[in-house]
């Protein structure tokens, strides 16, 4: 994949005042949708702007390319990593009669579905066991997997004791995740678009055996060949952001699972929570 100083956007910036009229025009489709080049031909993009095919011929070699193709394959590449300004495109409209309402919905429908068909159950019980067994349970997550790592811990604190978050604001992860065992779990939720501290992390509790659930989506390689446990989801929106709804669905599920697994134990600690919340007078039960 290219680095991020020879994308296109940024190879269109560095090019733009000295651009001809006819290539300029071009650019302009491009800075505003550059996600245009993964889904149209050469041709396609000359007819829209109404250049010629030898204009998109040049700019793409003034560009540094060597030919459209290569620009594509790198627009691609940013797509898979989930660079939004590359998942735009100028087919997404905005909503005309309700269109676009059932296309979210038709496509959040068939990530959820596509999700759930991928998961083993064997995976599945091994992992909520995992959950039940462990002295302590972590996770972990940052960006907008720092959401779904917050809502899981909050879920399964009320299950079981010793349940932390990480990383807490102005916190160095590995004051509290270096001290992780063997006999520990790390949850950890990454979706893409993945800071690099958190494959490091995962390296540093693989090497010392700690066991790793992971929640990520269908497109991960690397950091999960780290894990013990990888449940994958599927996330593709229908424009630049991606659909989380399989995550929170997951995690309903497990949460739940781990509840009913726990048995009286945890229905004595959700208990005692409860009567805690009543003494405190913390849930205004008439709101």
């Amino acid at each position: 994949m290219s680095r991020r100083q020879d994308t296109l956007d940024l190879r269109i910036r560095s090019a733009y005042d000295a651009l001809p009229a006819s290539e300029r025009v071009l650019a302009d489709l491009l800075l505003e949708f550059p996600g245009d080049v993964a889904i149209y031909s050469a041709t396609d993009l000359a007819e829209r702007t109404k250049v010629s095919n030898a204009a998109v011929t040049r700019l793409v070699k003034r560009l540094g390319y060597s030919d459209y193709r290569e620009a594509q394959r790198e627009v691609r590449a940013q797509q898979a990593t989930g660079q939004p300004i590359y998942l735009n495109n100028s087919l997404v409209q905005p909503p005309t009669q309700g269109a676009s309402l059932a296309q979210h919905l038709e496509r959040d429908v068939m990530n959820l579905r596509a999700t759930f068909e991928g998961l083993l159950p064997a995976d599945l019980d091994e992992a909520l066991r995992a959950i039940l067994k462990a002295d302590q349970v972590y996770t972990l997550g940052f960006r907008n997997s720092y959401f779904f790592a917050s809502y899981f811990r909050r879920q399964l604190n009320q299950v079981r004791p010793r349940v932390h978050l990480l990383p807490l604001p102005g916190q160095v992860v590995m004051e509290d995740l270096g001290a992780a065992t063997p006999k520990d779990l790390v949850i950890v939720v990454g979706m893409r678009r993945r800071v690099a501290l958190l494959g490091q992390a995962m390296k540093y509790l693989h090497a010392r055996k700690v066991p790793i659930l992971y929640i990520t989506d269908h497109r991960t390689v690397r950091t999960a060949k780290l894990a013990r446990w990888v449940f994958r989801c599927h996330a593709r929106g229908v424009s630049l952001f991606d659909s989380y709804v399989p995550v929170i669905s997951l995690l309903n599920y497990l949460s739940t699972e781990a509840m009913a697994q726990a048995g009286r134990a945890g229905r004595r600690r959700l208990k005692q929570i409860e009567e805690g919340l009543d003494t405190c007078g913390e849930i205004d039960t008439a709101n």
